[in-house]
């Protein structure tokens, strides 16, 4: 091995804390530039993250391996504890009080005015995004936030249970990867400065969801009748697989219960399992119980997730291309793109009915390209799958999305919160040079070989 090569990984590894503990002094967005030099800090944290794993020793000990990663997984959060949290966080803390106040968050908007007294007593509610809009959450997000919020009210008690999930994610990913290159194809995913930023920095709780899904893909695994040799995960005994098939649907349908996403892959579990898939249903029995403290059916319980879709679009991938060329949205609405990327995920699912495991990441890919609202943190909805299917482009984007929150710095904008060329160009330029760049590579060792 390079006897430079630990140095310059030492060197790379610094730089990606360094640059993440940095970004504590310009997290206060209300200030002019901060959101610019956010901006850039966290590229300059994606750089050096890319260069890390890439630059990751494969000829270290098990052991060592497994103390660098988790080591730098582990340090990597703790400088993120510090950060302003998203106002995400604020609306988690409000519709946990709600339902402790007796009254059912899918039926009541934060500026409602029976809500006045809980107003004062919670100031801030005046943080909470689209305050007119009652409850947007899975029914089992907003179980979870009247358990948090019977805990503690601390913005810090929140980050560290959904950087507790984020870790346990890294976790399952080294049991799903398995063999010698493990830690470094993990290491994709653990060091990620969006993954980071966005569980112990922002305090999203999809964190939680992602660990379920990817737990019920190991358990997928090992109740799958088709396992691959390089999996682990994959050799279970044969009686056993009744088992995992019933973990496999238990943690889908607690990933539904979080978020609706999650119910993209329901084909591609189906496709795994076979005859076994009729276990399934208990992935949407387990939403429809936690559904029923709400009032579900007689209550649309479900039915705020669409309210979502009535928003203006943000941030879009793929859209506005269409927009601007054939098809012009003058409202920027987004309701009607939902029946297309409906089609388009089945379609997807059914290319790979023999192959799940590729079909997983493309089906989450659709919906990710075809959202026509795309925060950086829906990025990390792929990044577990991306770094067990060896999908880098992903691991690009999700450095270039932090461009995102430029939008705090509204003097940029001809119109606030609408992406012009230049953003757009920031986030998805860099990612098709880096397909081109990995084609190329793929080309290139094929030939020789």
């Amino acid at each position: 091995m390079n006897g430079r090569l630990p140095v310059r990984f030492a060197i790379l590894i610094a730089a990606e804390v360094f640059f993440c503990a940095a970004l504590n002094f310009s997290d206060d967005w209300t200030v002019p530039q901060m959101p610019v030099r956010f901006v850039g800090t966290a590229f300059a944290a994606g750089i050096a993250f890319l260069a890390a794993v890439s630059h990751f020793p494969p000829k270290l000990g098990l052991r060592r391996q497994a103390a660098i990663f988790w080591g730098v997984a582990i340090l990597l959060r703790l400088v993120a504890l510090p950060l302003t949290p998203s106002d995400e966080l604020f609306r988690y803390q409000w519709d946990g009080k709600v339902q402790r106040a007796g009254l059912n968050p899918y039926l009541i908007a934060p500026s409602d005015s029976q809500l006045d007294g809980l107003r004062r007593d919670f100031p801030e509610a005046v943080k909470i995004n689209h305050p007119e809009m009652p409850a947007a959450e899975a029914p089992g997000a907003e179980v979870l936030f009247r358990f948090l919020s019977g805990i503690s009210d601390r913005p810090l008690f929140y980050k560290i249970i959904f950087a507790i999930g984020d870790l346990s994610i890294a976790a399952l990913l080294l049991r799903l990867l398995g063999g010698d290159e493990c830690f470094r194809a993990a290491a994709w995913y653990a060091w990620n400065p969006l993954a980071v930023y966005s569980f112990a920095g922002a305090a999203h709780f999809d964190s939680l969801m992602i660990l379920a899904l990817v737990g019920g893909i190991i358990a997928l695994t090992k109740a799958s009748p088709d396992p691959q040799p390089n999996e682990l995960t994959s050799f279970a005994d044969p009686s056993s697989r009744w088992v995992w098939a019933v973990v496999a649907a238990a943690c889908f349908g607690i990933a539904i219960s979080l978020n609706i996403v999650a119910a993209s892959l329901l084909l591609l579990f189906i496709f795994a399992l076979r005859w076994r898939a009729f276990v399934l249903a208990l992935s949407l029995i387990i939403p429809t119980v936690l559904s029923l403290p709400f009032g579900f059916p007689q209550v649309r319980v479900w039915h705020p997730l669409g309210q979502i879709n009535y928003l203006s679009r943000l941030n879009d991938l793929f859209w506005w291309l269409i927009e601007d060329t054939f098809w012009p949205n003058p409202h920027q609405r987004s309701f009607h793109y939902v029946p297309i990327i409906i089609v388009c995920v089945a379609v997807v699912s059914l290319l790979f009915i023999r192959d799940w495991r590729r079909g997983m990441l493309w089906a989450l890919a659709v919906v990710l390209v075809l959202s026509p609202i795309f925060d950086p943190w829906y990025c990390t909805w792929i990044l577990p799958l991306a770094a067990w299917r060896r999908a880098y482009g992903w691991q690009v984007l999700s450095i270039t999305i932090f461009a995102y929150y430029l939008f705090w710095d509204e003097d940029r904008f001809v119109l606030a919160w609408h992406a012009e060329p230049w953003m757009r160009a920031l986030i998805i330029c860099p990612v098709l040079a880096a397909l081109v760049m990995l084609a190329g590579q793929k080309k290139g060792m094929a030939e020789a070989t």
